[in-house]
């Protein structure tokens, strides 16, 4: 300490100044200031909620699937392939699918479900991707 200070007067003042020390409930006090952090409560989150967050990966794993039926890999022996796809499957639906011919005769008809499909998919892709990444 005397290497840091060179002038006397101020060694001297140092010197008479008594060491502070903390009062006893020093502690105490500090600890009483100190708010404790409230536990986070785990909510439960709404059915629609977990419905709404499943749904992309549901429409993923049904792409998926349909790609599998739809083809014919080697090694998907079990799976039936494409001629599952169109003798069985294709049959089930064809009375609803001569009914939409007639029904899609028309350019009109044809344009405008086009645009309301493809805006309808496109309004759907929005709302349930435009909550999960703004949160």
């Amino acid at each position: 300490m005397n290497d840091v200070i060179k002038d006397d007067f101020l060694a001297g003042l140092i010197k008479k100044v008594p060491l502070e020390s903390p009062s006893d409930d020093f502690v105490d006090k500090v600890m009483a200031g100190i708010e404790t952090i409230p536990v986070p409560v785990v909510e439960k989150q709404p059915y629609f909620h977990w419905m709404r967050s499943s749904l992309p990966y549901l429409g993923a794993a049904m792409i998926v699937v349909l790609i599998l039926i739809s083809s014919d890999i080697p090694y998907l022996n079990f799976i039936g392939g494409k001629v599952y796809f169109s003798s069985f499957f294709l049959k089930i639906f064809q009375p609803f699918l001569n009914s939409m011919k007639t029904l899609l005769s028309s350019r009109f008809i044809t344009y405008s479900l086009l645009i309301g499909v493809s805006a309808g998919f496109l309004f759907i892709i929005d709302k349930l991707f435009s909550r999960r990444f703004s949160a």
